[in-house]
């Protein structure tokens, strides 16, 4: 057993041992605990008493709460924008319970997550044992074809493009508009041509 599972009656008891004469390792031996932290336990109640200098126990509890609350907020700091990122408007729950899932994936803690989208953690977890809807489904599998064809052509290819070759090389009854929608959540660009400049005749100085 760790030193924060023995409740304070017990540290108490074997303090009384000690100021009673018993030997530290007697007493570790009768309880079942290493001397180590019977002198631990020692050190810290002479450092509450004001006999050795150091963190008293409120002052260490307080020190571990402000760790706690220090490392709460540097982890909402790094859910807040990505939170921003997936969210750009205020979105209904399931579309929230998507980005936590995102952020979950990322190792991000749902807890914070939820809390910041304003979600409740019960409602998450409902929704992730609900079974994947057929648009849901559909949508996974045309964003794997699309992103195959868009590898196939070497990132190059527009929506315009992979629609083409959807539809037309494939036979997949898709809308131009949907390949779009896909390619952007993506994140899937196609390469810009460039801009032929006109080209604009000079003066012959001859004449």
């Amino acid at each position: 057993m760790g030193r924060r599972g023995y409740p304070p009656e017990f540290r108490r008891k074997v303090l009384d041992l000690i100021d009673a004469g018993r030997k530290v390792t007697d007493i570790a031996r009768d309880l079942e605990i290493s001397s180590q932290t019977i002198y631990n336990w020692r050190q810290q109640h002479r450092i509450d008493q004001g006999l050795e200098p150091g963190l008293s126990s409120g002052e260490r509890a307080e020190l571990l709460a402000a760790r706690r609350r220090i490392a709460q907020l540097e982890t909402e700091l790094k859910i807040a924008p990505r939170a921003t990122a997936l969210l750009r408007d205020v979105k209904p729950p399931k579309v929230r319970y998507a980005a936590i899932s995102v952020m979950a994936a990322e190792k991000l803690p749902v807890q914070s997550a939820c809390r910041i989208l304003e979600v409740s953690e019960s409602g998450f977890y409902a929704w992730c044992r609900r079974p994947p809807s057929e648009r849901s489904i559909r949508h996974a599998w045309l964003t794997d074809l699309v992103t195959e064809v868009h590898d196939a052509s070497r990132q190059t290819y527009g929506s315009i493009r992979v629609h083409a070759e959807l539809t037309l090389g494939r036979g997949v009854k898709v809308g131009l508009h949907q390949v779009a929608l896909v390619m952007r959540h993506a994140g899937l660009r196609g390469l810009m041509g460039r801009r032929k400049r006109p080209r604009i005749e000079r003066p012959d100085a001859s004449r």
